[in-house]
C-alpha cells in the first residue's frame, strides 16, 4: 500500500467528525444569540440555548486536549491559534466593543496547547485512568472560579480570596477584574482541567481495540466540516451578522 495512503486509513475520522458538530452547534448558538442580543427581536427563548453554547465548547476543547496527543508540532498550532485568538479580541474591539471578546475561546486553546505542550513530559508520566478523574475532579470544584467561588454551576463550595479579583491582570487564569468584560470568556481555570481531560482520553483509547475502531468511523459532512473548523470558526460571525444586518435592517 502506498505510503500516503496509509497515512489517509490512519486519520481519526470520528474526530474531524465531532468537531464538525461542534462547529454546527456553535453556529446555531452565535446566529440565535445574534438575533436576540445584537439584533434586538425579542425571541426570549433563545436565553435557553446556553446549553447549546456550553455542549460546544466542552466539544471543542476536549478534542483540543485528545487532538493534542495525536499532533507533533503542538507549538506552531499553539502560537497559530494564540494569534488567529489576538486577532479576533482586536477586530471585535474596533467593530464590536460591547460584544468584544477578551481571552476567548482561541486564546484559551492555544494558550492550553502552549502550556501542555511545555508539562509534556510530566504529562505523560501520569496514569491516564488517575489523569481523568484528577482533572475532571478539578474542573468541576474550578468551575465557578471566574465568579469568586469554587463549585459547579451555581453550587458553590466556598468563597476565594477578593484580592485575587482586584489585581486585573490575572483574568487569563481565571480571576477577572471588576471591569473585565468579554462577551467570550474561557479563562484556564477551569478549562486547561477539561482540556486535560481530553489528552488522558486518548491515553485510554490507544489501549481499547474498540475505542481505536470507533475513532476511524467517519460520519460524511461532519468531517469535512471538522477539518476545516478553524477557518469557519473565524468567518461563521462576520457572515451571519451581515446577512442578520440584510434581513433585520430597516426598510
Amino acid at each position: 500500500m502506498p505510503k500516503n495512503q496509509s497515512k489517509k486509513a490512519a486519520r481519526l475520522y470520528m474526530i474531524d467528525s465531532l468537531r464538525g458538530l461542534a462547529i454546527i452547534l456553535m453556529v446555531v448558538y452565535h446566529a440565535f444569540y445574534n438575533v436576540r442580543y445584537i439584533f434586538g427581536n425579542p425571541f426570549q427563548w433563545t436565553v435557553r440555548l446556553y446549553p447549546l453554547q456550553q455542549a460546544a465548547c466542552w466539544l471543542f476543547i476536549l478534542i483540543g486536549g485528545f487532538s493534542f496527543a495525536l499532533s507533533r508540532d503542538n507549538l506552531r498550532r499553539g502560537l497559530l491559534v494564540s494569534a488567529c485568538g489576538l486577532a479576533l479580541t482586536a477586530v471585535t474591539a474596533v467593530f464590536m466593543p460591547r460584544e468584544r471578546i477578551v481571552w476567548g475561546v482561541l486564546s484559551f486553546l492555544g494558550a492550553a496547547m502552549l502550556l501542555a505542550h511545555g508539562a509534556r513530559n510530566v504529562l505523560r508520566r501520569v496514569p491516564a485512568e488517575w489523569g481523568i478523574v484528577v482533572s475532571a475532579a478539578l474542573f468541576a470544584l474550578t468551575r465557578d472560579i471566574q465568579y469568586g467561588y469554587l463549585g459547579f454551576e451555581g453550587r458553590w463550595v466556598a468563597a476565594l480570596p477578593a484580592r485575587l479579583y482586584e489585581v486585573g491582570w490575572l483574568f487569563p487564569l481565571g480571576f477577572p477584574g471588576p471591569d473585565f468584560w468579554s462577551a467570550d470568556y474561557f479563562p484556564l481555570i477551569p478549562w486547561f482541567f477539561l482540556y486535560l481531560c481530553g489528552f488522558f482520553l486518548y491515553r485510554l483509547a490507544q489501549g481499547t481495540p474498540a475505542a481505536q475502531k470507533l475513532l476511524l468511523r467517519r460520519v460524511p459532512g461532519l468531517a469535512e466540516l471538522g477539518r476545516h473548523s478553524l477557518l469557519i470558526y473565524l468567518l461563521h460571525q462576520p457572515v451571519i451578522f451581515g446577512l442578520m444586518w440584510i434581513f433585520f435592517r430597516n426598510p
